[in-house]
């Protein structure tokens, strides 16, 4: 049986997955092809696997942006602060973004959104949900994209297989883009709860962050950017899962605020059993 939670080739160290889906998965396993040392422990919880200590590769050295509002300029300081390069896009142009680009620093760049797309080993997708279909495919084709989006009726227009809850998000992203790999994360996170809470590894206080995706070498990329930016990764499962920490959920941003306050408040710590007990608690919006 697979080890599940594959990550690419790299340098990684030991990578724990814990609160697998499946309760019947080898209790230890070891895949030879990507040097990395993975064990799998059976949990009773329905949902969640953490993915942890992963380092990205050297060769996942730029990010690109499509979308550079707060989370994504967040996200941006961020990889900038871990030594990345990025690559910044809107819709309005990037003479926009000089004051940005000026204030990040020398390891950050404007450009179009199809220039972006095609700069980035790895692209944030962080526009309103409304403006998905103008993100560009060619450019985008084998990469692994990283969708934020969170679905806004007010902002958005309804929806209608969003309204019916028979997709997600992310799921019409990828469907946009069938040739690439979607993750989906970021979303259930305020960006200064974002900037602030990022820790080095192995800090007691690191907070996890939801993922959700088809492919799992995806995830496995995805997780080991996370990882060099200050957060875990808790992988919820396959895109159609990511539903589990959309808007207005348990696990939606409120995990990242101190319990009593109101929202924004100060940021708390998202542990893997705060947020598995939160994704566990997930109800869908027809039930609410």
């Amino acid at each position: 049986m697979r080890c599940p939670g594959t990550l690419l080739p790299g340098s990684g160290p030991r990578v724990t997955l814990m609160g697998v889906f499946s309760t019947t998965q080898e209790p230890h396993c070891r895949d030879v092809t990507k040097g990395l040392h993975v064990e799998a422990r059976q949990v009773d919880a329905r949902v969640g696997n953490r993915l942890t200590g992963a380092r990205l590769g050297a060769y996942v050295t730029t990010i690109g942006l499509i979308g550079s509002g707060h989370i994504g300029s967040t996200v941006a300081r961020l990889a900038v602060d871990a030594g990345h390069d990025v690559v910044l896009s809107n819709s309005r142009g990037p003479e926009t973004l000089t004051d940005l680009v000026d204030d990040l620093g020398p390891r950050a760049r404007a450009a179009t959104a199809a220039e972006a797309a095609a700069a980035g080993d790895i692209v944030i997708v962080t526009v309103p949900l409304k403006a998905y279909r103008d993100v560009p495919v060619e450019p985008l084709r084998g990469k692994v994209v990283v969708d934020t989006n969170n679905y806004y009726p007010e902002r958005d227009g309804h929806i209608a297989e969003l309204d019916d809850e028979s997709t997600t998000t992310s799921e019409l992203l990828q469907a946009h883009l069938p040739e690439s790999h979607v993750v989906k994360a970021f979303n259930n996170i305020y960006f200064v709860h974002l900037g602030a809470l990022a820790r080095p590894a192995g800090s007691p206080d690191r907070s996890v962050l939801p993922i959700a995706g088809d492919d799992e070498a995806a995830k496995g990329t995805v997780a080991q950017f996370l990882d060099s930016i200050g957060y875990d990764a808790y992988d919820v499962g396959p895109l159609a899962e990511g539903w589990r920490y959309q808007r207005d959920t348990a696990a939606y941003a409120g995990v990242y605020i101190q319990p009593g306050e109101d929202f924004p408040g100060s940021g708390r710590q998202a542990t893997p059993e705060l947020l598995r007990e939160k994704l566990a608690a997930a109800v869908r919006y027809r039930d609410m």
